[in-house]
């Protein structure tokens, strides 16, 4: 049995991808390796030599595809799914940015072999690790503060009163505020005065038994921006409203399925067309037909006789 569970842990962990910190870390470590290997085979450092081509060629210095090579050797070793040239391209880019890295490019003719032109030399940085560690900690905090700032402006403030009034209140408070957590971005959504109070009141009401209120609420106010935004150049906000509000009862359970985007397939354009099959266009709705009678024949009359004049008309 335990050579099975043995070889079933193996394959598994085979699947998993290298964290990004430690990723960054062992490519620091790679580069450090690869300047040190060219350093002690001709006792001259990467980073102090000048390169022309001939030189290049002659001195067989590295690139991203062997940092590439021996960074997925050590990851194969901890059996780990190895990574691609473009996920090291990102990686390399972002330690520059974080000065972690120093970046020195080489240029030659397009025709110069497998460099196609250029050939990056990468310097690490003494304190390369302290960044990283820096700026991923730095960055946990942040997040980890505004979440438990989102939280806290969710919580109601006395159960036993009115937890409608309370929902309501924050929701409506702190829809503009910080990080929505459910969406991971900045979202800018509707206050106390850009939705009609019997239409908001309606849409709490509704979702108010649903499993989690506060979330759903906020999640239902997105869903209705985004509804809204789509349909508001062609159709009417009350027909909109209207469509909107019949079919939140029936999500109320499954709000998240009204989203316009998600990682899996949603209902948004399934309801956009049905509300399009049910509803007129305002164009049609305020258009006014002048003829009266044989309406048709006399518009026809009119643009055969156009046509025989050979007028232009718009």
């Amino acid at each position: 049995m335990k050579p099975a569970i043995s070889n079933h842990n193996h394959q598994t962990n085979k699947n998993k991808l290298l964290g990004k910190i430690c990723r960054l870390k062992k490519i620091i470590s790679v580069i450090n390796y690869l300047n040190k290997e060219f350093k002690k085979k001709y006792n001259t450092s990467i980073n102090k030599e000048h390169f022309t081509s001939k030189k290049v060629k002659e001195l067989r210095v590295h690139h991203q595809g062997d940092i590439l090579r021996v960074l997925n050797s050590n990851i194969h070793r901890e059996n780990k799914k190895e990574t691609t040239i473009n996920t090291l391209r990102l990686d390399l880019k972002f330690l520059v940015k974080l000065k972690a890295l120093e970046k020195r490019i080489l240029t030659f003719s397009n025709s110069f072999g497998e460099f196609k032109g250029k050939l990056c030399i990468y310097k690490v940085s003494p304190i390369a690790y302290k960044l990283i560690n820096a700026y991923f900690n730095n960055t946990k905090i942040d997040l980890l503060k505004k979440v438990k700032e989102e939280k806290e402006s969710f919580k109601p403030k006395n159960i036993t009163k009115n937890i409608t009034k309370n929902i309501t209140k924050n929701i409506t408070k702190n829809i503009t505020e910080n990080i929505t957590v459910y969406n991971k971005q900045y979202i800018n959504i509707y206050n106390k005065n850009s939705i009609e109070n019997s239409f908001f009141k309606r849409i709490k009401s509704i979702i108010f038994n649903a499993k989690e209120p506060t979330k759903s609420l906020k999640n239902t106010l997105l869903n209705y921006k985004d509804f809204k935004n789509y349909l508001k150049y062609d159709y009417e906000t009350k027909d909109i409203k209207e469509f909107f509000l019949s079919k939140l009862s029936l999500y109320k359970h499954k709000i998240h399925f009204m989203r316009k985007t998600a990682p899996y397939k949603t209902d948004f354009y399934t309801l956009a067309g049905e509300f399009k099959d049910t509803y007129t266009t305002k164009w049609k709705a305020n258009k006014i037909t002048s003829f009266s009678g044989h309406a048709r024949i006399i518009a026809n009359n009119i643009l055969v006789n156009t046509l025989k004049k050979g007028l232009k008309f718009e």
